[in-house]
Formats: C-alpha cells, structure tokens, sequence
C-alpha cells in the first residue's frame, strides 16, 4: 500500500500507474481495471449513481486528455473511456454533496449556467440541486465527498452555528426544498487574496480518503473527526459565494435539455413529442428559444438541421437526397431552397 502526503500525491499517482501508463508498467489490479467499460464495482445501482452505501464515502475521479476516466472509492476501481466533448445527465442526489478539484478544473451545468471551477476550488451542491458534469479534453482530477443528510446533520452541531456554511447546509437539509443552490468556496487566509490551494485542506482531505478506504476497526470515528476539522477549516479560511435558483437559471436549464433533444432527434422532432417528453405546452418552447435564441421553435428546428446537413455534406460522400432525408426533409426541392437561403450557396458547392 503506498502512503500518500496529500490527495494531489494521490491523484497524480493514479494518473501515472493507472490512468495514462503503459498497461506493462501498471498494478495488477490497475490492469485488470484498464480494460474499456470494465469495473471491479460489484453491480450496485449505487455504483452507477455515486450514492454512498454508508453514512460517508470518498470517490477520487482522474479524468485523461483522451476521455480515460479512473475512479477509486470504497466500492473498487474502474476504468472507462468516453468520447470527448461529454456531459452527464441532469441529476439530483440523495445526500449532499462536497465537491474538491485536485488539479485542472472541472466544469458543470449548475442552475442553467455552465460552470468551471479551478484546482483547489469546493463545491457544495444540496439535495434539490440538479446539475450536470461536463467533461473536456483536460487533465483534471476530482474528489467527490458524499454524505447522508442525516450524517451531516449531526455533524452540523459540532461547531458553532453563525457562518455562512452552516446556513447553507442547514437549509439543504431543512428548509425551503423547492429552492435549488450551491455553494462555492475558494481558499482566502487572513491577509491574503483569494485563490490556490490549501497545504492543510490537501492533507485532510487524503488521510479521509485513506481512512474511508481502508475501514478499519474504529476507522468511522476517524472519518467523522477528520470530516468535523475539514468543515472547520472551511468555514475558518474559505470565502464562500452561495448561488440561488431564479427563474432565468430554470429556463436555462430547460433550454439545454431542449436544445440537446432537438440536436439528436432533429429528423423526426415535433412541437407535439416535445410536449408529451419535457411536460410543457409547445407555446413556452417558443417562449424559451425566441428568449434566449432569437427564433421560434420552428426556424430554431431548421437551423439545427441545415447545420446538421451542411456537416454531413463536408464529412461524408452521402448522396444529397439522403442527407436530406436524414436532417428530416422528404422534398429535396424544398431543401435546396432553405439551404441556399440559409447558405448562400447550393450544397453541391460546399461539397466540391
């Protein structure tokens, strides 16, 4: 077992033996893991969702510049590899969340915005909060820490309750359920500006995750203790800046899950299906994108699918009927015409 100082020494060793080594060089057990979509989890729904099956649970995510992801936690390792640029689903969790970005950044869809948070960064996401994951082509690593509500609570009262933190997570916990935030906390020590890491958060943080994935006998009063310093320090040498839902942030969040269907479904995509999935009339989709787009569902609709069409005239030798046929028009007259206006030019001309 190699012992580490501070959770960027983790980090960059997972990336070196596990992550982007060649397989000769790595662990057995890293080995074993490196096959594409293998995973030493045992089948757990809670595997798949990074709920802890415990009051407290670490998971470390190091993320390649090729789409490798690496992940430890009490449940194994696992090693996946995706196509890049992706972003998760939009989610809520069961226990709140503490987010910590080792090294790089890390970007998420939060209250409709995409967000990206540098090293040395916390994020503190409550229960309603839905958000998503957007992963780039960077080297980045990324620890999730995962707690029960009624862990939390508990631990709430372990020291004063007058800072800003302590609200917040009572109010995750408690109050107003139906009011989607989060929380942003950047190091800034007395005296100085705020930004970097923190030398004694990075060795808190890795003797929790040594604690949470060795278990052993006594190891869950470590743990609490290690987690009531860690929230201390956070309340003591961090400035926070809370985001609150508003209504703009939930059409926002709308618009991307809107825009993201009408991208892949753009050949059969109607106002009607639209309502009968997103559970809204079609009149506020035209609403949503003349707001925030410039244009009806419609001409937003056609948009997506003369770019659509003019990608697959530039990276394919398909006919141009079929391409037609393909971004949903059945009259190729008809999309000559669009694809000019919107153009300038035919697109037998963008193909030569």
């Amino acid at each position: 077992m190699t012992n580490f100082q501070t959770i960027q020494e983790r980090a960059a060793y997972v990336r070196a033996h596990a992550l982007s080594a060649p397989a000769s060089r790595r662990t057995a057990a890293a080995a074993a893991a490196a096959k594409e979509e293998d995973c030493s989890f045992p089948p757990s729904p809670a595997a798949a969702n990074r709920l802890p099956e415990t009051d407290f649970q670490t998971l470390l995510t190091v993320y390649g510049q090729d789409g490798a992801e690496f992940s430890i936690s009490p449940l194994g390792e696992r090693r996946v590899k995706r196509a890049l640029p992706r972003r998760g689903w939009f989610h809520r969790h069961e226990f709140v969340e503490l987010l910590y970005v080792i090294e790089g950044s890390f970007d998420q869809i939060l209250l409709g915005e995409r967000r990206r948070f540098p090293a040395g960064t916390f994020v503190v996401t409550d229960q309603n909060c839905e958000h998503s994951d957007y992963i780039e082509a960077v080297d980045a690593a990324v620890l999730f820490l995962q707690i029960r509500a009624e862990y939390l609570d508990g631990l709430l009262y372990s020291y004063p309750q007058t800072d800003e933190l302590h609200r917040f997570l009572l109010h995750a916990l408690c109050q107003q359920k139906r009011e989607q935030s989060f929380l942003e906390l950047s190091y800034a020590p007395s005296g100085r500006a705020c930004g970097g890491r923190d030398p004694q958060t990075s060795v808190l943080l890795e003797q929790l995750v040594n604690e949470d994935l060795l278990r052993l006998p006594g190891s869950e009063h470590v743990r609490r203790g290690l987690l009531i310093r860690l929230l201390q320090r956070l309340c003591t040498d961090y400035t926070s800046v809370r985001h609150r839902s508003s209504q703009e942030g939930n059409e926002k969040a709308l618009l991307y899950e809107l825009e993201r269907y009408i991208r892949l479904h753009d050949a059969d995509v109607t106002a009607r299906g639209l309502e009968q999935i997103f559970h809204y009339h079609r009149n506020y989709f035209n609403l949503i994108l003349q707001k925030y787009r410039g244009q009806t569902f419609k001409k937003y609709l056609q948009s997506v699918r003369l770019d659509h069409a003019r990608q697959l005239l530039s990276e394919t030798t398909l006919p141009i009927r079929q391409i037609a046929l393909l971004v949903g028009y059945e009259n190729t007259g008809y999309f000559y015409r669009l694809f000019r206006e919107r153009f300038g030019v035919p697109p037998r001309d963008v193909r030569e």
